[in-house]
């Protein structure tokens, strides 16, 4: 029997999927001990309750056990799915109105809209280096699963400074399929591999029939793009990214395909300046306009509004809340290739170790690797164009550097610093003035002890009056 600890249960559209694979998946794990634990004691009781009653239904051999206690999750745990978006989406919205008052449009950092979650990251990576330190204490074997963003900061964090065995994971290149699906490929025929940073994966190796499947690309953006973004299926859905303008002014620009959120976070700043540019570039201005974030948190809130409907007394729908086949998220298929042994391809964020030149070793980059009970092999990597090198990878390496010495330094002026190199700052004063907004709220209360300013205030006795840029 094997015990996977689901840390951030409550989250029903992350947890949903993983039940659903878990259970489509009872037979290779069959009798697995998997814990939810939450800090929210009703959504977790209706996530229990949900999970139960679907793996009875199904015929499935599992344990569901809800648990408010982190310690109780861990203790002897095997894996650990890290999940939990600790600050909540009505905070993030709240700081981003905050930002945008101040001249930064949906909000300060990356062009993700969920990316951090809170003034440099500052809750999450606190909370993802505590429980990697419970695990050290409590299932210092286990693996940490890390999906809660921000990914990349968090792996080579906790890989820099526990001794957890750790990976990251992310659907974001299943959005690859959709490249197969919308240019009319057999998926059978087709070979691809994929390398970069979390959010931020290029397509290295696109085959079909094991010939170079590139100029499928170029003809299709030749004779059927503007078509397809006329269309119903493009103009109408936010999340329909992968094969959008943004997609390929990026393959343009740095000369491989972009993968997943690549698209999003990757796309440079010009594409993002307002609603009008935006929808440009991306359908209904993409997921993290206006438009496409509300859709999304609108989702969510109908998901939870049917949550708070589910009682013991009345049987759920259970399609309204699992999937009906296997998701696209890695986590269950590598469980179940470190149990079994049956070796299985998937992507993850592992450490570099010279599979990327140019990268230092101990940072963790987004790969496939094959995956059994003895090993983690991630595949070679070509070689990358120094011009996506240059102004992409190693820009996003640096942030996140320079994020990673804020934390672990407890350094404000290194947060008003990364602030003021945003396009839209104006001035010095407007950075210092947007970190200290946001600090001051009160769920930063322990943010702004954590950061510590300069003692001589921000002018550092240099003019009175606003420091610009010019």
């Amino acid at each position: 029997m094997i015990k996977i600890a689901l840390i951030g249960a409550g989250s029903i559209v992350f947890s949903g999927r993983l039940v659903s694979d878990l259970v489509h998946a009872a037979k290779a794990i069959r009798g697995a001990y998997v814990t939810l634990m939450d800090v929210s004691k009703e959504r977790l009781a209706v996530v229990h309750r949900l999970a139960t009653a679907y793996a009875k239904k199904t015929g499935a051999s599992l344990t569901f056990v809800p648990t408010l206690s982190r310690e109780e999750a861990l203790r002897g745990a095997d894996f650990v799915i890290h999940t939990a978006f600790v600050p909540g989406y009505q905070r993030m919205e709240a700081e981003r109105a905050i930002a945008e008052r101040l001249g930064y449009y949906r909000g300060l950092g990356d062009r993700v809209s969920d990316y951090y979650g809170g003034i440099g990251a500052y809750a999450q990576l606190r909370f993802l280096l505590e429980l990697a330190e419970d695990m050290e204490r409590l299932c210092p074997n286990a693996w940490l699963l890390v999906s809660a963003n921000p990914v990349l900061e968090g792996t080579t964090l906790i890989g820099r400074r526990t001794s957890v065995r750790v990976v990251g994971m992310c659907h974001g290149s299943a959005k690859f399929w959709d490249v197969v699906r919308i240019l009319g490929l057999r998926p059978e025929s087709v070979e691809f591999s994929v390398a970069g940073l979390n959010h931020c994966i290029w397509l290295t190796r696109f085959c079909y029939e094991g010939e170079d499947a590139y100029p499928f690309l170029d003809q299709w953006l030749q004779t059927e793009a503007t078509r397809f973004w006329q269309s119903e299926e493009y103009l109408f859905n936010p999340q329909n990214y992968q094969m959008s303008p943004a997609a390929f002014a990026l393959y343009r620009m740095f000369g491989l395909f972009p993968i997943g959120d690549t698209v999003r976070s990757a796309s440079p700043w010009w594409f993002h300046v307002d609603l009008a540019a935006k929808k440009k570039w991306f359908p209904a201005g993409g997921v993290d306009s206006e438009i496409g974030w509300t859709c999304r948190l609108s989702e969510n809130l109908s998901l939870l509004r049917k949550l708070a409907r589910v009682t013991p007394e009345e049987p759920p729908f259970f399609h309204e809340f699992f999937p009906t086949a296997p998701s696209a998220e890695p986590h269950v298929p590598f469980i179940v290739a470190r149990v079994t042994g049956k070796p299985t391809r998937l992507v993850l964020n592992v450490r570099n170790e010279g599979l990327i030149p140019g990268l230092p070793e101990d940072v963790f980059v987004e790969v496939p690797c094959r995956v059994d009970a003895a090993s983690i092999e991630p595949e070679p990597v070509d070689p990358l164009p120094r011009r996506l090198l240059l102004y992409v990878l190693l820009p996003r390496w640096l942030r996140m550097e320079r994020v990673l010495q804020a934390f672990e330094d407890g350094d404000r002026t290194s947060l008003v610093l990364e602030v003021a190199e945003d396009h839209r700052t104006q001035s010095w004063n407007q950075a210092v003035q947007a970190v200290e907004a946001l600090l001051a709220l009160p769920w930063n209360e322990e943010a702004r002890r954590h950061y510590r300013g300069p003692e001589q205030g921000w002018n550092w006795g240099l003019p009175e009056g606003d420091l610009r840029k010019d």
